[in-house]
């Protein structure tokens, strides 16, 4: 359940070269969506440096149970066509965990934050990235870690305007 994990031309560049051309139209990656109820696994809102720097928020469910959703900040850049950066623990660590809004109790989060930090540590210090595929309706996310194809951890994704009113949900 891990995040999962982010030209000037604007909105003329090609997502095949500009992977984040529908962040620079202000548009958030929501990846595993469902768009019947308007949710998504993980919200990613993107802040663009340059041509292919970025840092973004990421929000994302981390437990079902108990419900748990982490959001942090991370950075990386625009390599060869994908979305790269590297796991860092520590920003995963630094993250703010919440359910409906509101922080977790003390007890709940130290387990939610231990099972997290766990899982995420095999990755850290890896470079991870997301090549984009349009299947016609959404985008596949190709996951690669230090260059190597991970198939399990294809993810679908949809790009979403901020009114459009999707939220991180079960």
């Amino acid at each position: 359940m891990l995040l999962a994990l982010l030209l000037s031309l604007a909105g003329q560049a090609d997502p095949e070269v500009d992977p984040l051309v529908h962040a620079r139209e202000g548009r958030m990656q929501c990846i595993a969506p469902d768009s019947t109820r308007r949710t998504c696994r993980t919200l990613v809102r993107y802040t663009l440096q340059g041509e292919r720097g970025f840092d973004a928020v990421v929000t994302g469910l981390v437990s079902t149970e108990p419900v748990a959703i982490l959001e942090y900040r991370t950075s990386g850049t625009i390599e060869d066509g994908a979305i790269c950066s590297v796991v860092r623990p520590i920003d995963l660590r630094d993250g703010k965990l919440s359910k409906d809004g509101a922080p977790l109790s003390p007890a709940i989060e130290a387990q939610v934050r231990a099972r997290l930090m766990s899982a995420v540590q095999p990755l850290a210090g890896h470079r991870r990235c997301y090549r984009q595929q349009f299947d016609g309706t959404e985008y596949q996310s190709h996951v690669t870690i230090d260059g190597l194809l991970r198939t399990e951890m294809t993810q679908r994704s949809l790009w979403v305007r901020p009114d459009d009113g999707y939220a991180v949900a079960p």
